[in-house]
């Protein structure tokens, strides 16, 4: 789809494309085909160096499934290669449908809202799983901490250090609500959110209402506190909330272990997630609240043998940063 005028275009108004790729040839091929069945890596190569002719801003889209996610680092150098440093990774998460649905001719179930039961909970096959989620996000970001940091930007490594910050998330999936996504369909019919694409969820059309005014109607803010309105009670006691906020309504289909409904398919990788990364965050944010630049915690790892951050170190104890001075007076100040 990507011409040299549309790039053209894009540099002149400043656009950020998001360029859909999901790994190398033998990895993006596999579910990213046209409807005759042809792949399609070719194609988006051929956008991604007109992009790069033109100078158009643009970063990576990477849908996590069932294939791509047994290779993490053979994706993340990949895209490290051909990017420019940006990275989203956005997991496959879909269910089959229900009987209803079969019987309506849906091919997947409709997500789950406002802490409904979900009825169907079976994945479709080309879902990623927690268990490959969690190895997915985490062999990336062990690379990425030692490596890449400052040159390399995943959004989800950027969301979480953020949330160590204090500083809202930006992304819908871990902030306390959402709703500031709409959906803008070709003929002018705006949706509260792109996974909730149904009748029940249209607010309208900026042809006739402006947009900002459906953004701001009582429905669009009722959506987007049921996120939190919703949330289950084991959620409200979890030790990662503070960076997870329950993941997106969306993928809220499984059971909380009383056997309630609201929590998300992927609650346990993000606990292993967030946990893995939380002292390498810790000691990140440290640095920044400092006046320090981020980045240095690579030169810290490397004279701990790259092993996990220590715990904090006493306030006359050397700083692990390797700057000379006591903690207190350093990253500890």
């Amino acid at each position: 789809l990507l011409t040299d005028d549309w790039c053209s275009f894009f540099k002149k108004h400043n656009f950020l494309v998001g360029l859909s790729i999901d790994g190398p040839r033998e990895l993006h091929d596999r579910y990213r085909v046209k409807g005759n069945g042809r792949p399609t890596f070719d194609a988006v190569m051929s956008g991604l160096a007109l992009l790069r002719k033109h100078k158009a801003s643009f970063n990576t889209l990477t849908v996590v499934n069932d294939h791509n996610s047994l290779q993490p680092l053979k994706v993340y150098r990949f895209l490290k290669r051909i990017g420019d440093g940006h990275m989203q990774f956005i997991p496959a998460v879909e269910r089959l449908p229900d009987e209803a649905g079969e019987n309506l001719g849906l091919s997947l179930a409709i997500p789950p809202y406002s802490g409904d039961r979900a009825g169907n909970s079976r994945p479709t096959p080309w879902s990623v799983s927690p268990e490959q989620l969690a190895n997915f996000y985490i062999s990336i970001f062990n690379e990425w901490v030692r490596n890449d940091v400052g040159t390399v930007f995943v959004q989800f490594f950027d969301v979480a250090l953020g949330n160590w910050l204090g500083a809202d998330s930006g992304l819908c999936h871990f902030s306390l609500t959402c709703g500031m996504a709409g959906a803008l369909e070709h003929n002018g019919d705006l949706y509260s959110c792109d996974h909730y694409v149904y009748p029940e969820h249209k607010l309208g059309n900026i042809m006739e209402t402006p947009l900002a005014e459906l953004m701001a109607s009582v429905t669009q803010r009722r959506f987007g506190s049921e996120k939190l309105n919703s949330l289950p009670e084991c959620c409200k006691e979890c030790e990662v909330r503070p960076a997870c906020h329950g993941d997106c309504p969306k993928h809220r289909f499984a059971e909380t272990p009383d056997g309630g409904p609201g929590l998300s398919y992927l609650c346990q990788a993000y606990k292993e997630i967030f946990n893995h990364m939380a002292p390498y965050l810790k000691v990140m944010a440290e640095l920044v609240q400092a006046g320090r630049p981020a980045p240095d915690i690579m030169s810290i790892l490397r004279q701990q043998g790259m092993k996990r951050p220590h715990s904090t170190p006493g306030r006359n104890a050397p700083c692990p940063c390797g700057s000379g001075r006591k903690y207190k007076r350093c990253c500890g100040a």
